[in-house]
């Protein structure tokens, strides 16, 4: 790993990389948060109960 640590800090203008790279993953994460905070309370209970109510009974019929 050392050998690869080296051969980065080595070439010019990488740091760049690391940079656009850390603030591309931050800008999702705060969009991801702001449409999920913003979303309507109605809508999350729809997802969260179509978790728990599992209309497809035909495949649980099939494994008894």
């Amino acid at each position: 790993m050392k050998i690869v640590s080296n051969l980065l800090t080595s070439i010019e203008g990488i740091q760049i990389f690391y940079i656009i790279g850390l603030l591309i993953f931050v800008a999702l994460f705060i969009v991801i948060v702001i449409r999920t905070i913003r979303r309507p309370k109605k809508e999350m209970d729809d997802i969260k109960n179509s978790i728990i109510e599992d209309d497809d009974t035909e495949d649980t019929d099939n494994l008894k």
